[in-house]
């Protein structure tokens, strides 16, 4: 006598459970940098691409145009991550959601500047930028992150993060008490309002710094990514503010000449950090992303 079976779940479910998920797919890279190198090369090549009228800094221009080249590096490193990211490299998604985030604060910076015909490609860089860090940052395993980082020292890491929020942070928060009551703190892209970097240091990046400190000292095992995030921020913040003070001086505009010198060791101090915590990265063995945000 024989009895009809009824087919089992289970296998289906081990194999949602054990699968690897597929990073962003390479068109939607494509088209995010795609977008950083229009808006770039807009920047570069159109004049009169970026104004400084009445009440705007004079040295505006300069300032986005420097950063508009380090824009054009960013698009490289996206998709150089992409592909890597595709062929199932950790470290290639880890840089693709580290250019996701510079790019989304970035570009933030570009739609408070005086208006011109790029803001569409701003805001899509804005958009896509935030989209792609948190779907590629929220389906990380955290096992096979844990793997991949178990050889990194993260104490001294972490003070690192740690000091250099409480640093960054104090001079925004000394920029705005030292004009209290009612004067207006100097840097300012547009005058009388709110500068753009106090706001989004203060408000994200810092905390943000300061958090990945905790966690890496409490062994949250996606702090080391959130870290490699941070120090690629740094890194770029710095390669940005040499390439802004290079543009401002070609234009026979006057430079604090301590300020290259800061900037530059800015840059070594971030880069050491990235190489010494990367070349202690090692791509886990297993699945590292998971199929998707729900699973």
């Amino acid at each position: 006598m024989s009895t009809t079976r009824r087919p089992s779940t289970q296998p289906l479910s081990r194999s949602v459970d054990d699968g690897a998920g597929h990073p962003a797919p390479l068109a939607y890279t494509l088209l995010l940098a795609g977008i950083m190198v229009a808006a770039a090369l807009y920047g570069l090549l159109m004049d009169g691409a970026y104004r400084a009228p009445e009440g705007v800094r004079p040295t505006l221009p300069e300032t986005l145009r420097g950063q508009d080249v380090v824009n054009l590096l960013a698009a490289v490193a996206l998709v150089w991550g992409g592909l890597r990211a595709r062929a199932g490299q950790l470290l290639g998604h880890v840089v693709w959601l580290a250019i996701c985030l510079y790019i989304s604060y970035t570009y933030l910076m570009y739609v408070v500047a005086p208006y011109n015909d790029a803001l569409l490609l701003y805001i899509a860089g804005i958009g896509l930028g935030t989209y792609g860090l948190v779907h590629g940052l929220v389906r990380l395993r955290e096992r096979a992150v844990a793997e991949a980082f178990a050889d990194l020292p993260r104490r001294g890491l972490a003070w690192f993060l740690l000091a250099l929020a409480g640093l960054f942070a104090t001079m925004w928060i000394v920029d705005i008490l030292s004009v209290w009551p009612g004067g207006v703190p100097e840097g300012l892209f547009t005058y009388d309002i709110p500068s753009i970097v106090h706001v989004l240091d203060l408000g994200i990046v810092l905390p943000l710094l300061a958090i990945t400190g905790v966690m890496l000292l409490r062994s949250h095992p996606i702090a080391p990514v959130l870290a490699v995030m941070l120090l690629v921020k740094t890194l770029t913040l710095g390669l940005a503010l040499l390439s802004m003070n290079a543009f401002i001086a070609a234009s026979a505009g006057l430079t604090d000449p301590s300020e290259p010198a800061i900037w530059s060791v800015v840059v070594a101090v971030s880069l050491a950090w990235l190489v010494f915590v990367l070349r202690r990265m090692r791509e886990p063995q297993g699945p590292w992303l998971r199929p998707s945000i729900w699973a």
